[in-house]
């Protein structure tokens, strides 16, 4: 499924994104990709995580994170926001028409095991969590240092509430 994934969300970019303005998304979509990797660096522990990515014979599951990390995230940021209405009424429809693709994905990965949860996380925090990741993706592409400082804070908030250590385990 990771494979299908990242082919999937390349076509998708390719096809639907704005390629013609790629630069007003960059910085973007480098943000969606840091804040991955702070996850994954984070929570590197194999004893304590909240969501990850399962390997199989073709994917690895570093492999798997790091793809998600550096071509999934960044092509939805671009595909996101190239496609952000200009409507007001439009914008909370497009944010939950992504949040409910990430979802329903996300559904479809824990049925075929490619992803877990662990530590109390399940399908509620990432509902939430996705919520929240595309409203600050567009917080993001209008004020950066007040996305950088809003994720601060619910990066602190979920450490805390989860209970994720800063040291590893052994």
């Amino acid at each position: 499924m990771h494979v299908v994934l990242i082919l999937w969300s390349v076509f998708a970019a390719w096809r639907w994104g704005d390629w013609k303005h790629w630069q007003k998304y960059h910085t973007t979509m480098l943000f969606i990709a840091l804040s991955s990797a702070m996850y994954d660096v984070l929570v590197n522990d194999g004893a304590y995580y909240l969501w990850r990515y399962t390997g199989n014979s073709y994917v690895s599951e570093e492999i798997a994170s790091l793809l998600y990390t550096v071509i999934a995230f960044p092509a939805t940021a671009l595909l996101f926001l190239s496609n952000y209405p200009e409507e007001a009424g439009k914008r909370v429809w497009h944010i939950v028409k992504y949040v409910a693709i990430y979802v329903f994905l996300e559904i479809i990965g824990l049925y075929l095991g490619t992803i877990s949860h662990a530590h109390s996380w399940n399908m509620w925090w990432s509902t939430a969590f996705n919520l929240t990741m595309f409203s600050v993706l567009r917080l993001h592409y209008q004020k950066p240092l007040a996305a950088y400082l809003l994720s601060f804070f619910i990066a602190s908030y979920l450490m805390f509430h989860f209970h994720v250590s800063l040291w590893d385990s052994e």
